[in-house]
This record gives C-alpha cells, structure tokens and sequence, in this order.
C-alpha cells in the first residue's frame, strides 16, 4: 500500500508531465501556424510579366502611377530609395515613393513629406482626402488604387493594384518577402485582411 507522500510525489509527477505535454502541444501550434503564414504569404504569387492596359480607357493620374509601377517591377532598386534612406518595413514607402514620382505626391500629416510610412496612416490620409472606400461599402478597386490590409495572410500590408478582372486583381508592392512582387489575389478572399482601398483620384 502507498504512503501518502508516495501518492501526493505520483499527484506531483502527473501535473508536471501533463503541463510539460500542454506546453509541447502549445510550442508546435504556434510553430506550424508560423510556418503556414510563412508559406501562405506567397499565396497566388507571381513572376508573369506586367499587365497590358490600355492607356485610353484609364485617366492620366492612373497611368502615371502604372508607368513607374511597372518600371520598378520590372527593375527594382534597394529598399532604401523607396524609403529615403530610412531602414523600416517599407510596403507604404514603395507606395508613396510610386505616387511622389509619379507626380502626385501624398502628404505626411505629421512631417508634410511626401512619405507616409505607416500604413495605417495612409488609410487615414485617403480617409481626410475622401479616397478611402472601406471593403464592406462594396466596390472594387482599379488599377493605381492602394489596398490597404490588416491581419489575414499578409498582415498589416499595402500595395498597388495594376489589373482588375472582375473581382481577381493583380498587385505589386514592397516588402513582400523583402523585395517587389506580384500576387493575384480574389478581392473578396477574407483570408487576405483587406481593410479597403484608397483610389488614385
């Protein structure tokens, strides 16, 4: 027969074992989810050429930021450029460097630059310039637009819209994987975290 510190050592031993099995059930979740959004962040990625548009059929200002979309997708520089020198996680600066050079520049509310680097203050710069157009609204982005996510497979991520079919676009951005790509992605794929998008115009 057990003593009573025998049973109370086995009690002991029992909670430790199973509090050790939770811990490793709870360190492999979090490892798999981490590799999931590893992989799931190159979810329709691309490498095809940039998309034909016809210039007629699309305002100035659209085809402006396309240009200089496509030229740096097709010859990208160093992070850096894109965020003037600033050494960041630097989605909204590739957003704001294509609209400053393409000439139609944002403005920083909080340094009056032409780089907003926080992508949720660039949400808010469309919202005051009466651009935004919030997901739930309906409505699908055009080609020079802005998406603006948060959560879901890219997490809190901009970039610019360069094809529309129907409700499939194709984007381009920085810092996706640490460099420019180009996705598909399904505008009403809630896995993507889409906020909204700001127009161009």
């Amino acid at each position: 027969m057990e003593s009573p510190e025998a049973r109370k050592e086995i009690k002991g031993l029992i909670s430790i074992t199973i509090a050790t099995i939770g811990m490793v059930i709870i360190i492999l979740i979090a490892g798999s989810l981490l590799v999931a959004s590893n992989l799931t962040f190159n979810y329709r990625a691309t490498e095809e050429p940039f998309p034909s548009y016809e210039e007629d059929s699309l305002s100035a200002t659209r085809v402006d930021i396309l240009e200089v979309t496509r030229r740096e997708y097709e010859k990208p520089q160093s992070a850096l450029e894109y965020s003037d020198g600033v050494d960041e996680a630097w989605c909204a600066d590739f957003v704001s460097w294509v609209y400053y050079t393409a000439g139609h520049k944002f403005t920083n509310p909080f340094s009056s630059g032409w780089r907003i680097p926080g992508v949720q203050t660039l949400k808010e710069y469309f919202i005051e310039q009466k651009r935004w157009h919030e997901k739930s609204a309906g409505g699908v982005p055009q080609p020079g637009d802005v998406i603006i996510y948060n959560g879901g497979i890219f997490g809190e991520h901009t970039n610019i819209v360069v094809s529309t079919y129907y409700d499939e676009l194709i984007t381009i951005g920085g810092n996706e994987n640490g460099k420019i790509m180009m996705h598909r992605i399904d505008y009403n794929d809630s896995r993507y975290g889409i906020q909204g998008y700001g127009s161009a115009e």
